[in-house]
This record gives C-alpha cells, structure tokens and sequence, in this order.
C-alpha cells in the first residue's frame, strides 16, 4: 500500500518524542510523511509522525484515548489517530480537520468487515477486512 510513495512505516521498536511534554512512548504503528526527524542525536525518537495507529488492550485501552492522544496532538505532523479494537471489527478513527490547530478533530466509526476505511493521511482506502485478516473474533 505504501510502495511507491514518501510514506514510510514504522513499528513499535521506535519512540514518537513529544518535545511538548517531555517524553516519549511507543506506538503499535506510525507513518511518516518524507523523511523522519528525529530527537537531537537520538535514533530511536522520531518526532513527525503523520498517522498513528493503537491496538486496544484492557491495560492501555484508557491511557491510549485520553492522556496519549491529548500529548499526540501537541505534534505539529499529527493528523490521523486509529484505535483498533482485538476482539471485535471495530475502529475509531479520528482525524484532523484544521491543519494549523490541534482542537478541530473528527471522529468516525468502523465496525463492519464490508467497509474500508478512507485514510485522509495516506489518501488511501484500507478495507477492513485487510486490518483483520487474520484475526479469528
């Protein structure tokens, strides 16, 4: 889906430094749009991610919604947030309507395999049943 492109994906064996807050933390995927900037001389702490995507777990499932997201979009590159649910098809996906804010985000919902989900980051679609592959609910 990405071949081809500036977009450039990343696991979660690297940091998203959030300079506004001090700290960093690990995310289950992110994009890059272009090159990556990272923290100083650090290789391992990428400031400009573009769209981040959680996996739901009981122990991050409150902290991945509320105080994660609201440091997330304190990062000026920061446009499309997925919060993928383990145990049903269910995804929210939250978006950035204002480019030059962080306060103007719309959120929708997907949870039925037969839709896809526009990637306003990517300008892409990604269907669901793509996400949850080989995930047996």
């Amino acid at each position: 889906m990405l071949k081809d492109t500036n977009f450039r994906l990343y696991g979660s064996d690297l940091w998203v430094w959030i300079p506004d807050y001090q700290c960093g933390t690990y995310t289950n995927l992110m994009v890059v749009n272009g090159e990556p900037e990272f923290n100083g001389d650090r290789t391992d702490e990428i400031l400009n991610p573009s769209l981040i995507i959680e996996v739901l777990s009981p122990s991050t499932e409150a902290y991945d919604r509320g105080e994660k997201f609201r440091k997330y979009r304190s990062l000026a590159s920061f446009y499309e947030y997925l919060l993928v649910s383990q145990t049903e098809p269910y995804i929210e996906q939250y978006h950035n309507l204002d480019r030059t804010s962080n306060d103007r985000w719309q959120w929708q919902v997907h949870s039925h395999l037969e839709q896809a989900i526009a990637l306003h980051s990517l300008n892409v679609e990604l269907p669901l049943p793509e996400i949850y592959r080989r995930v047996h609910f």
